[in-house]
């Protein structure tokens, strides 16, 4: 399956005051910088080596590439900053806000993301490293964080949408988009009682595997949810390829499930966003993953 992918600013085209910043956090000048492809954010996304041989990853962006994006980087600076040094979290060198300017200089992790489609070994790895990540933000280390069905309220409350823009569905699903909108409100109620801090985004493309660590970056969307809203995410992502446990016959599972699916069906029939051109087919791909799961759960249980 294909993952969306924002459209990457060289290093060198990055505002002067920005780069300056970096150089300074850095002690010396950058005499490489390799830009890192996948995931979803425009802006900057590279690998740094300074003249002293230091080495960082730089995730920057502006509102003229992307108005809603340093919002994003704002969250994902809290975020690790609350959750401090864990081995399943990237180490956070230095931060940069000029108001329009957003950025974040990280450890270099040295490793590779996860085989997709999954391979079982990295599956395996990966879900065990969440329950350990789990462990460590149940309760979440930001009381503060925002609330993850409040935050994603219009996004898993999409069946509305497809209910009153008329769009097609699934044969399967003829006569129950309305049975399908009270599942979503239903798990959202369950959602605002969580207490654990997501990650709230998980997919290969925000995972490293890093000799004994298994590293989780990109946490622009951290959210306070029950402790296994990222399984469930991160379960859509290597369903169709690897053997998973089963999840429990819980009601909120499946009308979570429900609701991505919803908000990612309803999304793929929008027009694409700015500096995201791929979106919209990856949307349509997860709405059908998604859709797919909710058969056949609701079929067993």
């Amino acid at each position: 399956m294909a993952h969306a992918a924002g459209v990457r600013l060289p290093f060198e085209k990055l505002p002067a005051a920005v780069r300056a910043w970096v150089e300074h956090s850095l002690g010396s000048t950058v005499v490489s910088a390799v830009t890192q492809h996948g995931g979803f954010s425009p802006g900057v996304a590279a690998r740094l080596v300074s003249a002293s041989g230091r080495q960082a990853f730089l995730k920057a962006v502006g509102t003229p590439l992307n108005p809603k994006t340093p919002e994003l980087f704002r969250l994902e600076i809290t975020a690790v900053q609350a959750i401090g040094p864990l081995p399943m979290t990237p180490r956070l060198y230095d931060v940069y806000d000029d108001g329009d300017w957003v950025g974040l200089l990280f450890e270099d992790v040295e490793g590779r993301l996860p085989a997709h489609p999954w391979e079982q070994s990295d599956a395996t790895r990966v879900l065990h490293a969440l329950d350990e990540l789990a462990d460590a933000l149940d309760p979440s280390p930001w009381p503060d964080a925002p609330v993850a069905a409040i935050r994603s309220h219009d996004f898993l409350s999409r069946w509305e949408n497809v209910l009153e823009d008329g769009l097609a569905v699934p044969d399967w699903m003829d006569g129950r988009v309305e049975e399908f909108a009270e599942l979503s409100r239903s798990a959202m109620r369950v959602l605002a009682e969580g207490k654990a801090l997501a990650h709230w985004d998980l997919r290969a493309d925000n995972i490293i595997l890093a000799g004994d660590r298994v590293v989780f970056i990109d946490w622009a969307h951290p959210a306070l949810a029950p402790r296994w809203a990222d399984t469930v995410i991160l379960h859509a992502d290597m369903r169709g390829s690897v053997d998973l446990p089963a999840l429990p016959d819980d009601e909120a599972i499946t009308g979570f499930i429900v609701a991505i699916a919803g908000g990612q069906w309803w999304g793929a029939a929008q027009p694409a966003p700015p500096g995201l051109p791929t979106i919209r087919e990856w949307q349509r791909e997860q709405a059908l993953v998604h859709l797919n799961w909710v058969r056949e759960r609701m079929q067993r249980f």
